[in-house]
């Protein structure tokens, strides 16, 4: 199992337990498995280097893994639904890399 050490936090932490990211300007609430959360001091950016996740917003962040669903609509609106329910939108700059990124990294 892959882990990373989070800036402070003291013990490193699965990298499948994390669902998804949500940047807050240079701080990023990391979103786990279990429904809790955690405030990290380090931006978006620093995740996007280390994860291999999708950008599908200048806020977020999603774990491939954990989409249940991606839709898009002929207006250029898109979003994807997580395993949990939570619904997060696709920005239109990231639409059509989001489908591509995801056609390589699951079965949607």
């Amino acid at each position: 199992m892959t882990t990373i050490n989070l800036p402070g936090h003291r013990y490193p932490v699965l990298i499948n337990s994390v669902m998804w990211l949500e940047g807050e300007a240079n701080y990023t609430r990391v979103h786990y498995q279990d429904g809790s959360f955690t405030m990290v001091t380090q931006p978006l950016q620093w995740f996007e280097r280390q994860f291999n996740f999708i950008r599908v917003h200048k806020s977020a962040i999603v774990n491939p893994t954990y989409i249940r669903e991606f839709k898009q609509k002929k207006s250029r609106v898109g979003w994807v639904q997580l395993l949990n329910g939570m619904v997060l939108p696709v920005s239109r700059s990231r639409l059509e890399h989001t489908a591509i990124q995801l056609e390589q990294s699951t079965n949607l």
